[in-house]
């Protein structure tokens, strides 16, 4: 019985969910430097200064190169630029970094592919290992020979950006100025003008005619204002039945004896 051969071992191919890191392919023309490039030269220059310390995806972006203190240095004008530049780091984008998951590595090419790809999503992979490829070029030898540009200040007609992750619209409304609410209210009412309050006539409770000066009223004739003593001249008030320095009867009756006026 003739047994069958055996097939070689090289025809089979282990897959293995680290990831080893390869030769990246020579490039066949030196390009010039952009945010990309000045980002891995950051996260180089850092790890060259402390060989073989572990470092994972969080401490990139929260400790390594965090966006608030490099946005300026390498020119990114918004958190999207940022967080679209170390997604492709991460995704193995020019062979710089080397995500020590190759399922990890694997997602974050397949969301760079989507039309609108989740910019942060390398959050969620914190805790998995990244490092250098040991076949980068030398970080040195990437030689800026441009300034990064400023940060793009955005027009007064241009639209807002469009944030694609939670931590994006966290730290662009923690950038915001603070605004408080405004609360419409009604305005208060106008009062109405007072009604103009009538005078009644003390004797007969008659309204008395209003604006103009009134001194007697015109249905009982009772006088409303003082008028003149004709004994001695003295203002005698409406009230009074006698004057108060004479004695003359004011209702037409007998005056008072001159004994009782002197008292």
């Amino acid at each position: 019985m003739v047994r069958a051969p055996l097939p070689s071992m090289l025809s089979y191919r282990v897959v293995s969910p680290i990831r080893t890191p390869i030769p990246p392919y020579p490039r066949t023309s030196v390009p010039s430097v952009d945010s990309l490039d000045r980002l891995y030269r950051r996260i180089a220059d850092v790890l060259l200064r402390e060989p073989g310390t572990a470092v994972t995806v969080g401490d990139l972006y929260q400790h390594l190169v965090p966006y608030r203190t490099v946005r300026t240095e390498l020119g990114f004008g918004e958190l999207a630029e940022y967080e679209h530049a170390l997604l492709r780091l991460l995704s193995g984008e020019r062979d710089y970094l080397v995500v020590e998951r190759a399922d990890v590595q694997e997602e974050f090419q397949r969301e760079l592919r989507t039309p609108n790809p989740i910019l942060g999503v390398y959050r969620d992979y914190a805790e998995v290992a990244v490092y250098l490829n040991p076949y980068a070029p030398d970080p040195g030898a990437l030689e800026d020979v441009t300034a990064p540009p400023p940060p793009r200040a955005a027009a007064a007609h241009a639209p807002a950006p469009v944030l694609t992750s939670a931590a994006a619209v966290e730290e662009a409304a923690a950038a915001l100025p603070h605004v408080e609410s405004l609360r419409l209210t009604d305005p208060e009412p106008v009062p109405p003008p007072p009604r103009p309050r009538l005078r009644a006539c003390p004797g007969c409770r008659n309204a008395l005619p209003q604006g103009r000066e009134v001194r007697f009223c015109p249905f009982c004739g009772k006088a409303l204002a003082p008028i003149p003593c004709p004994e001695c001249s003295t203002m005698v008030e409406p009230d009074w039945r006698f004057c108060a320095t004479c004695g003359w009867p004011r209702d037409g009756g007998s005056a008072l004896p001159p004994e009782s006026r002197l008292r």
